[in-house]
């Protein structure tokens, strides 16, 4: 699918309801930035700088307002603990400082992370200022920031536990999105969107190429000597994209924690748990490490069991 064949009617907005649900209107509309990105560069004039920039950054601001009502409550993270004493001492660390890991977007289990759109770079090539980089005008958008997953799947999940928590050997933390601790976390957070098309955005980025080109030449030419582009195009189209993946994955119901690669306090983001759940085969000395963790931080911690008397497929959290 092409960017410049991306359409959506817009419709009027719905007048205020007194008995709206939140959950119902999360389930009715889905995250689409698909969509999102036609609202922000449909008002969009590639001659107009300061206007086009003025009406992105307000549809922009918008849609941002829209993804916060996607977040839930509570979201939910599963961490493994292997035979890598290292490592598992290293997230032990880093869960009792109240904080979470950001890992390159190149290191997630998903080869096609990162890349739910593409372009040609042939189609650059005639750009003076990118003909020796062959059309080339960015390499790898992953670089530019860092992430990681939350779910929206809680403590039943078994497939979350198997995956994730390497067979329920290690431990699963909730986290309160509406706390004043995780505003940050929050703040980063968008729901992932799924689907089997990736986006061509060839057009797209050959108009921000001859833009950048021409505003650099433009800047040379009065004397600047620092180069200064203030169209945030190209941003909004990474943010809104790098949270789109294959149908495939839609079981884990993930929400993407993003931010810059260079952003403050990289590669950690604060984050402060709710509880803290054992995974039932977690090791004996991991699960008093958890334990003193969940003392320290004053939070309840569970014991996950197998409930051998349950009817459904569930286990049983016990309260520590």
């Amino acid at each position: 699918m092409k960017i410049e064949d991306l359409y959506y009617p817009i419709s009027d907005a719905p007048a205020d309801d007194t008995n709206f649900d939140i959950e119902e209107w999360r389930q009715n509309n889905p995250m689409d930035y698909f969509k999102a990105l036609y609202l922000v560069f449909s008002s969009v004039n590639w001659n107009q700088k300061i206007q086009s920039s003025i009406a992105m950054q307000a549809a922009f601001d918008c849609i941002y307002r829209v993804t916060r009502m996607q977040i839930p409550n509570t979201l939910f993270k599963f961490y493994s603990l292997d035979n890598n004493a290292r490592l598992n001492k290293k997230k032990l660390k880093t869960l009792k400082r109240k904080q979470i890991f950001m890992s390159n977007i190149k290191d997630f289990n998903d080869p096609f992370d990162g890349k739910a759109f593409f372009y040609d770079p042939k189609e650059l090539a005639n750009i003076k200022r990118l003909t020796a980089h062959k059309g080339k005008l960015i390499d790898d958008f992953t670089a530019y920031h860092k992430g990681t997953a939350l779910t929206e799947n809680d403590i039943s999940c078994m497939p979350m536990w198997a995956h994730y928590s390497n067979n329920h050997r290690g431990f699963c933390v909730s986290y309160d999105m509406k706390k004043p601790d995780n505003l940050h976390l929050c703040a980063s957070t968008f729901p992932v969107q799924y689907t089997d098309q990736r986006l061509d955005v060839t057009s797209f980025m050959k108009e921000y190429a001859n833009m950048l080109s021409s505003e650099i030449d433009n800047q040379i030419s009065q004397g600047k000597k620092h180069i200064t582009i203030d169209n945030l195009s190209i941003v909004y189209m990474d943010l809104f994209l790098c949270n789109i993946k294959q149908s495939t994955w839609q079981y884990e119901k993930e929400y993407r924690c993003t931010m810059a690669t260079k952003s403050p306090g990289m590669p950690y983001v604060d984050a402060s748990p709710k509880a803290i759940y054992i995974g039932m085969n977690c090791s004996e000395p991991n699960r008093k490490k958890l334990i003193d963790i969940a003392k320290t931080l004053s939070i309840p911690i569970y014991q996950m069991r197998f409930n051998d008397l349950s009817e459904n497929y569930t286990l049983k959290a016990e309260l520590l």
